[in-house]
């Protein structure tokens, strides 16, 4: 004769039942967080994947620009340049007017306003790696690109100052000619362009290349 105490199989059900629940609920917890790790997980794969293209992205128009500025700064002007320059300038009334020097530096002067027309692609592609620079690698990155695409505006301002620079100031007219030209100069000094050039190139590139190196 079987003897003790009977078992209770409604309080047996609700126990089991429990711990259905508890297993259920650390099953919820377990899943969550595998979820939340795969998660993690692919988004830091999305952005490295966003950070590979533009890192990309930046590095071909950061060295397109820098080829531009040196095609736009080289010192010598070849005859057809000149040429197609001075063409363009007859054609507008004052032209006549311009005393013979002032039409040299004229001449010379479209020269190189035609070079940086043929250049604006590369300056707009530049232009437009600014958001993303920011958003993804930080103002330090911003702030060399819009330094290198700047240099665009110093080399036509330089350009427009020519014009009207008689050289009674030798300084003021170094300078000009530094801007508009990729020459180095003499020693102890700096060509004040390729410095800011050299700079934000070295700048992109610290931050570019490690990226696309990995």
């Amino acid at each position: 004769m079987m003897t003790g105490t009977p078992i209770d199989w409604a309080a047996t059900g609700a126990m089991l039942q429990g711990e259905g629940t508890l297993l259920g609920a650390a099953a919820v917890i377990v899943a969550a967080v595998i979820g939340g790790q795969t998660f993690r997980s692919w988004r830091r794969q999305q952005v490295a994947g966003r950070k590979l293209f533009q890192a990309e992205r930046i590095l071909e128009a950061t060295y397109k620009a820098r080829r531009a500025l040196s095609y736009v700064r080289g010192p010598m002007l070849w005859s057809h340049e000149l040429n197609a320059a001075e063409e363009k300038l007859k054609a507008d009334p004052q032209w006549e007017l311009q005393l013979e020097a002032r039409q040299k530096r004229l001449v010379t002067a479209q020269a190189y306003y035609n070079r940086l027309n043929r250049t604006r692609e590369e300056r707009e592609a530049l232009d437009a790696c600014l958001p993303m620079a920011r958003a993804l690698f930080g103002e330090g990155l911003e702030k060399a690109i819009e330094s290198l695409s700047h240099q665009f505006w110093i080399v036509q301002v330089d350009v427009d100052s020519y014009v009207d620079d008689n050289g009674s100031d030798r300084e003021f007219s170094q300078k000009l000619r530094r801007g508009m030209y990729e020459i180095k100069p003499p020693e102890g000094e700096v060509n004040e362009v390729t410095e800011k050039i050299e700079a934000a190139v070295a700048t992109i590139e610290a931050a570019c290349l490690p990226i696309l190196r990995a």
